[in-house]
């Protein structure tokens, strides 16, 4: 066995990563609040208003269409859970999450004043 001469270095990265059942990586006074776990989204509303309409889109990585779902109506200081299998693609294929890498959750949603709130979250 032939020795190495010189010193060998090692380099370590430490990324911070979150584990536990969810992740909430955004600014805690957003108006709209994504929290992702296993198999659902939570929608937190913050906004101080009811949001009406809206949508949720899962933004693949690449050039992949985004799976989308209709948000449903979220009273002011409510959540709503999100199952992810009720996502749908362009050609109407449901969301399995170990199947395609995602590479983050938009939220779009109008108030019931008509102001619009736009938030995304990287997909962990």
């Amino acid at each position: 066995m032939k020795r190495l001469s010189g010193a060998l270095l090692v380099v370590v990265c430490v990324a911070p990563f979150a584990v536990g059942c969810g992740v909430d990586a955004q600014d805690p006074n957003a108006p709209v609040g994504i929290t992702l776990s296993e198999t659902y989204i939570t929608i937190a509303n913050r906004s101080g208003s009811a949001l009406a309409e809206g949508q949720i889109e899962l933004v693949p990585s690449g050039v992949l269409a985004p799976y989308r779902l209709r948000l449903p109506r979220i009273e002011s200081g409510a959540n709503r859970d999100v199952q992810f299998d009720m996502f749908a693609g362009a050609g109407g294929s449901r969301f399995r999450r170990g199947v395609m890498r995602m590479k983050s959750v938009r939220v779009t949603a109008t108030d019931m004043a008509g102001k619009t709130y736009k938030e995304e979250v990287p997909f962990n």
